[in-house]
């Protein structure tokens, strides 16, 4: 009896187990599966790689590789635990893909652990600028021109000729005459003429006493005009 009761309590606590067991394995196992978090996002300019959670266990390889437009980005690059980085993409003008893979050992099997996938990688339109408005200049109004006042010639003042002086006549010199001296009067005492021996013609001696006294006065009178004629020629 008592052995019966023994086999049953050690039955049902079997049971218990393996229902217990039967409960938490599954809820271990989507546990586990849900820790792995291979994240990826892309936009018009960069790819962000987000992997958390992964085994860093001794064995465990854990690989992941990013392909942008045909170009190896990230090439069977090993991780650990986690992998955080940001790949900028290069400047398009039309859509480029990207391809994402992750694996790891722990489970290659495991779809949620292990992907690959493919995105597209949109151009950047970059937003037309608004104009700014060009402010609408006033315009500025022209000022009336001032008449500027007609300014009446002063007629220029004819000069008066001054009269021309006449040329003043130089004043001929008048020379002063020349005084002649008087000449003092010869006292030459003429000679005696002898007296002629009365030949009986005594009557011809005051002729010959009148000529001789003209032959003086006309040598005198010659003495003058000549020293007059001198002192013209000197003046």
């Amino acid at each position: 009896m008592a052995r019966q009761q023994r086999q049953r309590g050690i039955t049902g606590a079997a049971l218990a187990g393996a229902a217990a067991a039967a409960v938490l394995l599954p809820l271990a196992l989507a546990g586990n599966a849900s820790a792995h978090s291979p994240k990826w996002q892309v936009t018009c300019d960069k790819i962000v790689i987000d992997l958390t959670n992964y085994s860093d266990k001794e064995g465990v390889k854990n690989v992941v590789s990013l392909t942008v437009d045909g170009e190896k980005v990230l090439d069977q690059k090993v991780f650990g635990k986690e992998f955080h980085e940001t790949f900028p993409v290069k400047d398009h003008d039309k859509p480029v893909t990207a391809t994402f893979t992750v694996t790891t050992t722990e489970d290659p099997k495991n779809a949620d652990w292990n992907k690959s996938e493919t995105k597209t990688i949109e151009v950047c339109h970059t937003p037309t600028p608004t104009p700014t408005p060009t402010p609408t200049k006033t315009p500025t109004p022209t000022p009336t021109p001032t008449a500027t006042p007609t300014v009446t010639p002063t007629p220029t003042p004819t000069a008066t000729p001054s009269p021309t002086a006449s040329p003043t006549a130089t004043r001929t010199a008048t020379p002063t005459p020349t005084r002649t001296p008087t000449p003092a009067p010869s006292t030459t005492t003429p000679a005696p003429v002898p007296a002629l021996a009365a030949t009986g013609s005594s009557d011809a001696t005051p002729l010959i006493a009148a000529v001789g006294g003209g032959v003086l006065l006309l040598g005198g009178a010659l003495v003058l005009v000549a020293r007059k004629r001198r002192g013209s020629s000197e003046s």
